[in-house]
């Protein structure tokens, strides 16, 4: 605690608690991005092998049921691949790759706020700290400048605002990153598993 303020004191700055909303919604959306990228698992390898002897056989309603009861990212995009498997080639990339598109937004969801609050953190603590050393100022020279204690009070709380901002866009930004580099290592698995599904539906004639 800065000298010469209290924790009340702090709250009625509203940049503070503008930036103290920001922190609270970093961290649910962290808390919440965290838990459901932690639950997405699957054995791209083991799906791709039961979908293989499914469509060596040219069955592929059983091929389609593989994925069915195996929900994941993985089996939603090959799914939607098998089931346009009697179309042409163009028509089952093309399928492929908006449930791709379709599962990397859902995967994404609320991501992008962390990216937000990492860029605009900084300008909102800022521009806090500007407007705190204009108040104290004013403060001072309306008082007659008799009061320079309460003036270095005033800037010390101002100045908060921007180690604030900078506290706050730090994780903001590494949970960004993190979150991102999880997600695109995903697609990656994704992508090129609908890549053997192709070859494997080549297999069985398609052109």
């Amino acid at each position: 605690m800065l000298p010469g303020t209290t924790f009340v004191g702090l709250l009625r700055s509203p940049w503070i608690i503008v930036l103290l909303l920001t922190a609270a919604i970093l961290v649910v959306v962290a808390i919440e991005r965290f838990s459901n990228l932690r639950k997405i698992r699957f054995d791209e390898a083991k799906v791709l092998r039961e979908i293989e002897r499914k469509l060596e056989s040219k069955d592929i309603e059983s091929a389609i049921r593989v994925c069915e009861n195996d929900n994941s990212p993985l089996t939603r995009v090959l799914r939607g691949g098998l089931q346009v498997a009697s179309l042409s080639r163009d028509d089952i990339y093309d399928a492929l790759e908006k449930t791709q598109m379709r599962e990397r937004g859902i995967m994404e969801t609320r991501i992008g706020v962390l990216s937000t609050i990492a860029f605009i953190a900084p300008l909102l603590g800022l521009l806090g700290t500007v407007v705190g050393i204009i108040q104290a100022f004013s403060g001072m020279a309306s008082a007659g400048g008799t009061d320079p204690t309460a003036m270095m009070s005033g800037v010390a709380v101002a100045l908060l605002t921007t180690a604030l901002g900078i506290i706050i866009a730090v994780p903001s930004a590494i949970l960004f990153s993190i979150f991102s580099g999880r997600v695109d290592s995903i697609m990656q698995r994704i992508e090129i598993a609908s890549k053997e599904l192709m070859v494997m539906l080549s297999k069985m004639g398609k052109k």
